[in-house]
């Protein structure tokens, strides 16, 4: 177990006393980042316009803007996330239609604050994610991700833990294998580090057992690096039902 295992099984154990299932933002930035999974950058603002606009301009155009709310589990569906924002216009328009569109989908969601992000448009996009299978235990899965995740349904599945082997076999079963060796003269994704990345989850998966489900998605993944733009972890009890 690495050493700070401890720390993020308490993290997690206290966002069930207070009576949440999902990790916030903040808190799945800085698990992710023990692991060495790295997030795209980023920076937490309150709910006001200023705040945002200051993000923005600190980070650099282009910029993702996206709500955070406990409430809220699935945000492009609320319509609370807007992508490819190129400058201040555009940042003051997305903010408000993100706000219009969380009282259409659900009026009373509390609206924590914002997350403004570096806006990456290179590479290939790739989902990892780990589940808690009734039978095998907990599970982690690698495939083709943004809207090829419903479309495609492309994935691996292996039982946690995993070793290098399988992160490779896992990345070469998939149908977009050839699309992530850069098919027709495209680039190619760095698989070394889409191996780090599924090893990092398995060992989280295996040392947190109070991770019942997370998804990474998407992944982007370019010959330079890999970077998760999304994030989800879902906390329920631990494998000692504790």
């Amino acid at each position: 177990m690495s050493k700070s295992a401890d720390q993020w099984i308490q993290l997690a154990s206290g966002a069930r006393r207070e009576g949440r299932n999902t990790l916030s933002p903040k808190e799945i930035e800085a698990i992710l980042s023990a692991y060495g999974i790295d997030m795209a950058k980023g920076a937490f603002s309150r709910p006001n316009l200023e705040e945002v606009l200051g993000a923005a301009g600190a980070i650099g155009f282009p910029v993702v803007l996206k709500l955070i709310s406990q409430d809220l589990l699935h945000k492009s569906d609320a319509g609370v996330v807007r992508l490819n924002i190129n400058n201040e216009e555009e940042v003051g328009r997305a903010y408000h239609e993100i706000v219009k569109n969380k009282e259409r989908a659900n009026p009373a969601a509390k609206i924590e604050g914002f997350l403004v992000q570096q806006m990456i448009r290179n590479g290939h996009e790739v989902i990892v994610g780990l589940g808690t299978d009734a039978t095998f235990g907990k599970i982690i899965m690698f495939g083709m991700g943004g809207i090829f995740v419903e479309i495609l349904r492309d994935v691996a599945i292996r039982k946690i833990p995993i070793t290098r082997s399988d992160a490779q076999d896992m990345i070469e079963e998939i149908k977009g294998y050839r699309i992530l060796r850069g098919a027709r003269g495209g680039d190619s994704a760095n698989f070394e580090l889409i191996r780090k990345i599924l090893m990092a989850v398995s060992r989280l998966g295996e040392e947190v057992g109070e991770i019942t489900e997370m998804d990474l998605n998407p992944v982007i993944v370019s010959s330079r690096e890999a970077v998760v733009a999304d994030a989800r972890i879902i906390v329920g009890r631990s494998r000692n039902g504790k």
